[in-house]
């Protein structure tokens, strides 16, 4: 893992659709960190969705991208995972987790920001937590040793 990524990342605005360090929106964030932070490479997804206020659109694509993840249980959530949280009742946005019970998120007004998932605002609203298979083959390799 490399820390200094998250670092570089915090503090970066929120734009729709967004996907580098000019802007993020909550799987952009995700994204680039999973890539640069783990070297783990996901779809953009960008073309799937009008905006990320379409709930039932960015729903969907969690359903489909979780696809081959593995579930995992949130006392076990580590460097690399990714949170499903609810927003209006509804699974459309997403953290990834950099240093447990901590996240990395894209929020409309802050920006890309570290938050806490157990903090009063989150720890209702976790749907799940999921990790990307190359992160499962590595930490069972490293379990092995």
């Amino acid at each position: 893992m490399r820390t200094a990524v998250f670092t570089q990342m915090i503090g970066t605005p929120f734009c729709e659709k967004g996907r580098g360090l000019s802007g993020f929106d909550c799987w952009g964030a995700v994204r680039w960190g999973l890539l640069y932070g783990f070297g783990v490479e996901v779809p953009s997804y960008t073309e799937d969705y009008a905006t990320t206020q379409e709930g039932t659109d960015i729903a969907a694509l969690i359903g489909r991208e979780s696809l081959g993840w593995f579930e995992v249980s949130l006392h076990e959530a580590q460097p690399g995972d990714v949170l499903i949280l609810r927003i209006k009742g509804q699974p459309w946005h997403c953290g990834l987790v950099i240093d447990p019970p901590c996240f990395l998120h894209a929020d409309r007004m802050a920006g890309t920001i570290r938050e806490r998932w157990d903090a009063l605002l989150w720890a209702r609203r976790i749907v799940a937590v999921y990790r990307h298979p190359m992160l499962q083959e590595a930490d069972c390799a490293h379990t092995a040793r």
